[in-house]
């Protein structure tokens, strides 16, 4: 950093005789703070900030002379508080905001510091990131041993004011007249102070007495989160499937099945959309294929209903990917009960992919060469993996013959049987690699987390084995808003070329609405 005196961007708002703070541009064009102020408050500056800090907390970098220190500003877009910006922020970009300023002061008075009061004046507002930073500490000072209600409160007292002008745009009437208003439920309504916990918040930072106030920043955690709970809508699902026999002159009948089950649940005041989709490709006979792919997929949803009956809500959102795999197993099992109690009908087998949508996350199981696959942000990513001979020589860099190549892809190393159950080590979820690919390491543990605009896709091997992947990608970026449009196309590429398999496609498109 320059030794010379920086231009000052903008000075911020203190007390008279308090210590100051400036946003000045470095010599390198990144902005940063300048705090100055007497030797005794620098070096308590030096002891909270010199950690590496929150995304909302400055670090400081650079002790610039005796009365003054340099800081690392976490976002280089910040500028200082604008009141008429934060109000038409979007609500639930407002509370994020606040959360993650909430978790910048509990560090800090886990750290052993309080700001002895926090105030607009000492924020600076990222308006492209949503982010709320703190920017002065004109009155930091080591925390009390035993502290008191009211030195939580001064540190909190700011977030009544701030979400009070974020969710009624005008300016806050001061702590006083807040507390006569949350008492008069006829004057709660007139000024429009009705969104759920939101009174509850500012009932909780206005002062800190009674049994109301929020003694921690644990309790203003909780606040908030309730409130960001209250903006949340459910992930909205628009659905699409497309099944065919085929022209093939010897496929006489459609041996794939699919299906899906929709529900919502509620738990903790949010309504979470779960959803059960799967497709099967059958094995064996003209007949015993169907049969099994039929009762694959019907064994499958029923298994995913009774989950949904008697399960905790709360088993099945964080841990979505071990239902897919039980449902896996169930949907086994009743397939082996079907074949010893049919020994004339016990030589089908299938395919069987599934996927389980629960509230933010997915989860997979997988066994044979069907697929799943996600298209996000225009990149198509595969989710499963085949089990194919052709895999496995793939894995074991064996390179096969002309007359190996065309069997291997034909050769299904793995599927669900009406003669056997099927190991509960060879049901597969997602692939290894994704992990990496989509930068989500708890991918595995937690399942897929999903996002705004998501396509899920899954496909028997008759649709995507007559389709490239660019083919593929091509067509789900083309009919992206359209996912009835999208199976027809994925479906319609498979007829035309003659395929020699039943084609099936399902399509789920995701969309992840919050209050305006």
């Amino acid at each position: 950093m320059s030794a010379r005196p920086d231009p000052p961007i903008a000075i911020l708002p203190s007390e008279p005789d308090a210590p100051t703070a400036s946003i000045l541009q470095g010599s390198n064009a990144q902005p940063y703070l300048r705090w100055s102020g007497p030797a005794d408050w620098l070096h308590d500056v030096r002891e909270a900030f010199a950690p590496p800090g929150h995304p909302c907390l400055p670090s400081t970098t650079d002790v610039r002379d005796e009365t003054s220190l340099a800081l690392k500003l976490p976002s280089p877009d910040a500028q200082p508080f604008d009141a008429w910006a934060w109000r038409n922020l979007a609500d639930h970009k407002a509370v994020d905001a606040l959360l993650n300023l909430t978790r910048a002061i509990q560090q800090l008075h886990h750290r052993g510091w309080t700001l002895r009061g926090l105030r607009t004046e000492d924020l600076l507002l990222d308006t492209s990131r949503g982010t709320l930073l703190i920017a002065a500490a004109p009155r930091l000072a080591p925390m009390p041993r035993t502290p008191d209600n009211e030195t939580i409160w001064r540190d909190i007292r700011v977030f009544a004011k701030l979400a009070y002008e974020n969710f009624l745009g005008h300016e806050y009437p001061g702590g006083h007249h807040l507390v006569t208003l949350l008492q008069d439920r006829n004057a709660l309504r007139d000024v429009g102070l009705t969104h759920p916990a939101l009174p509850q918040l500012l009932a909780g930072c206005v002062t800190p007495y009674g049994d109301l106030a929020y003694r921690h920043t644990d309790e203003l955690l909780g606040g908030l989160t309730h409130l960001r709970t209250e903006l949340t809508r459910p992930l909205q699902l628009e659905i699409a499937s497309r099944s065919t026999q085929g022209n093939y002159l010897f496929r006489q009948n459609n041996q794939d099945s699919c299906g899906h089950i929709l529900l919502d649940t509620v738990c903790d005041s949010q309504t979470h959309r779960m959803g059960f989709f799967c497709v099967a490709d059958g094995i064996g006979g003209i007949q015993d294929g169907a049969a099994a792919s039929t009762a694959a997929v019907r064994a499958a949803c029923a298994a995913f209903m009774r989950a949904w009956e008697h399960a905790p809500p709360h088993d099945i959102l964080n841990a979505p990917t071990e239902l897919a795999r039980a449902i896996a197993r169930v949907t086994s099992q009743h397939l082996a009960l079907y074949g010893e109690f049919s020994p004339d009908q016990n030589r089908g087998g299938t395919t069987f992919t599934g996927l389980v949508i629960a509230g933010e996350y997915a989860g997979l199981c997988h066994v044979g060469d069907s697929r799943a696959w996600l298209l996000r942000d225009q990149h198509l990513f595969t989710l499963s993996e085949d089990h194919t001979l052709a895999n496995i020589f793939e894995k074991l860099d064996h390179i096969p013959s002309p007359a190996e190549r065309d069997a291997s892809h034909r050769t299904i190393a793995r599927f669900l049987s009406t003669g056997t159950e099927l190991d509960d080590a060879r049901i597969d979820t997602f692939r290894n690699d994704l992990p990496d690919l989509l930068n989500q390491p708890d991918l595995p543990s937690r399942g897929l987390r999903l996002q705004d605009g998501d396509l899920l896709i899954l496909t028997t091997d008759g649709a995507h084995g007559e389709l490239s992947n660019k083919d593929l990608h091509s067509l789900a970026r083309t009919h992206y808003n359209a996912p009835d449009a999208l199976c027809e196309a994925i479906v319609h590429n498979a007829l035309t070329r003659v395929g020699k398999d039943n084609s099936t496609a399902m399509v789920i498109r995701l969309s992840r609405r919050t209050s305006a």
